[in-house]
């Protein structure tokens, strides 16, 4: 694990129950509760989870599968793991209630990420407000509104966060929307995990290329799912700016379309990059995520919107430099002209010549050093002294 953890609790655990998918889910959301997990665990907590039995509802989920098939799960903790929780069924939140009543935590961390799970854990988090009066209720914020945000999304949001006792939030950008709304409640700042248990050391940078059949001395990489506000179609108009001016590189493709992947394929045939882009429509598992970094000089966030990214924690994981725009909380974890390049937007004139930057000084300036240094106190390792003050019995 990537941050060192120094604080424990001693022989008096306090108990901690999760709330949030878990593996065998995939995603995102169940790599959060892996680190949660086993962060908390080396804290000193006696920590369990209780996950979902459903979490989306096939007609609402426009992937392949829900479920992580990979051969390596992080963290494993399965015996810790209890699938319990349906998403749209209150039959199984008042069951996930009487779980936590009868086990009588000292505090129940919510894991929050969109308000279609408002319903849910709005019921689950009231009765514990009520019947549970020494159980603190916890939310960890990722995204405060989804980022669709539809007209009932805060709605939802603040009818379920009204129960916290306190907030941690992933963000500095998550936090100020969270004050504007519980101005009176404990609001605590961390960051997403630094993602390196992808990084299992098989491949160097030429072993990967040979192994994904890549050419080029240079590599742009866009990794994770393929939806509207990522800005792949601008970082495709860039590329093909980028190629005259640095023609050996490839821009590889990477994850899983969440839409129509036609409107991409045709602004590749209209730049004719069609030998110049790799595009790997596919969700990836964790043992092969590997060697599409190592590849890589640069991994790009074009996004029109965002919060924060897990793809920005996966970059730094394999210390590979990073592109992104000003969005959200995503700017808040980059060091200018160290660990990346911040743009103001996914204009073709801002990106382009941030990418061009990296590539140009990937020999002059040490970046995995410059990583490596930068992230070593992010990720959850200050979320012990938070626990404390949010654990902390009324005199």
């Amino acid at each position: 694990m990537h941050n060192k953890i120094v604080l424990k609790m001693g022989d008096n655990k306090q108990r901690i129950i999760i709330i949030g998918p878990a593996y065998p889910y995939r995603g995102g959301q169940a790599l959060v509760e892996a680190y949660l997990h086993q962060t908390l665990t080396q804290l000193g907590y006696d920590t369990n989870t209780l996950s979902y039995t459903l979490l989306y509802p096939s007609v609402f989920f426009p992937g392949t599968t829900q479920y992580d098939k990979s051969a390596i799960v992080p963290f494993e903790h399965a015996n810790k793991i209890r699938r319990v929780l349906n998403s749209v069924n209150p039959i199984s939140w008042i069951k996930t209630f009487k779980i936590i009543k009868k086990e009588q935590p000292d505090g129940v961390l919510f894991v929050w990420w969109m308000p279609f799970f408002g319903p849910a854990l709005g019921f689950i988090a009231k009765k514990i407000s009520k019947k549970l009066k020494s159980t603190k209720i916890i939310f960890l914020v990722e995204n405060y509104i989804s980022h669709e945000n539809r007209w009932f999304d805060k709605f939802f949001t603040r009818k379920t966060l009204c129960y916290a006792d306190a907030f941690i939030c992933e963000s500095a950008y998550i936090k100020k929307q969270i004050e504007i709304d519980f101005p009176k409640l404990p609001i605590f700042s961390t960051t997403l995990s630094i993602y390196d248990c992808y990084n299992l050391n098989r491949f160097t940078n030429l072993s990967a290329k040979q192994h994904l059949d890549i050419k080029t001395e240079n590599v742009v990489l866009f990794f994770g799912l393929i939806r509207p506000y990522k800005g792949l179609d601008r970082l495709i108009e860039t590329f093909a700016h980028l190629l005259k001016k640095i023609p050996d590189t490839t821009l590889l493709v990477v994850g899983e379309n969440y839409e129509d992947m036609e409107k991409y394929q045709k602004i590749i045939q209209h730049f004719e990059l069609e030998k110049k882009v790799i595009l790997v429509n596919k969700f990836i598992d964790n043992e092969n995520v590997e060697p599409y970094f190592k590849a890589s000089d640069v991994v790009v966030l074009p996004y029109y919107s965002g919060t924060q990214s897990g793809i920005l924690m996966m970059a730094y994981g394999f210390q590979i430099p990073v592109v992104v725009t000003d969005v959200g909380g995503i700017a808040e974890l980059v060091e200018p002209q160290k660990t990346g390049i911040v743009v103001p937007n996914n204009e073709v004139a801002h990106l382009l010549p941030a990418i061009e930057q990296i590539i140009t000084t990937k020999k002059s300036i040490d970046y995995a050093n410059e990583i490596s240094q930068y992230t070593h106190n992010l990720g959850y390792s200050n979320l012990g002294n938070m626990l404390q003050k949010i654990l902390k019995k009324d005199e």
